[in-house]
């Protein structure tokens, strides 16, 4: 069994997270990522670590409809994965695995259940910081043969995608919006 198949059969099968478990750490630093944008001033020594303060307009934001009920399905997420991230600490253990969405001008919004596409046997499409045509064009691209894993909600036809080498070695090498201009791609095999 590949790797990803392995982890995302442990994925699907685990309990809910530890409270410093990536998939606790991921979703409170996009909410936060998303407040940050707004405007929002952290208090906590996390916050204030993590998120520059020094362009902030208070604590009493007003959020855009699409963010607003981002930040509703990750408070959800959270809640259900029982996750409880120390505010008090300076840093998040595994940060550099999700640094990436510090790029992305439409900050994804992560779901439940990941799933993948291995072997994926679609044309050479480019990876962008949103889900538009009119956003900046990242420099990876998704490439024939590469694994694809999907996590994120979909945004108008747009998949919110990290990207594999065909082996899975080394893991993602790539994140971004991508349209494949249909429901799903093609790939040799799915997982999830």
């Amino acid at each position: 069994m590949t790797r990803f198949l392995a982890l995302l059969l442990a994925l699907c099968t685990a309990a809910p997270a530890l409270a410093d478990d990536i998939f606790c750490e991921q979703p409170w630093f996009t909410r936060n990522l998303i407040f940050d944008r707004a405007g929002f001033c952290f208090s906590s020594p996390l916050g204030q670590a993590l998120f520059d303060n020094s362009d902030c307009t208070g604590t009493d934001i007003t959020l855009p409809e699409r963010d607003r009920a981002g930040i509703d399905m990750i408070l959800e997420l959270e809640e259900y994965s029982l996750c409880d991230i120390d505010s008090s600490a300076t840093t998040l253990e595994h940060l550099v695995q999700f640094e990436y969405l510090r790029e992305m001008d439409v900050i994804p919004i992560p779901v439940e259940h990941e799933s993948g596409c291995m072997g994926y046997l679609g044309p050479i499409l480019p990876l962008r910081t949103g889900p538009s045509n009119s956003a900046r064009v990242l420099e990876q691209e998704l490439e024939p043969g590469m694994s694809i894993g999907f996590g994120s909600l979909a945004e108008s036809g747009w998949e919110f995608v990290s990207i594999y080498p065909e082996d899975w070695d080394g893991g993602a090498i790539g994140h971004g919006w991508v349209n494949f201009h249909r429901d799903f791609p093609e790939c040799e095999q799915y997982a999830g």
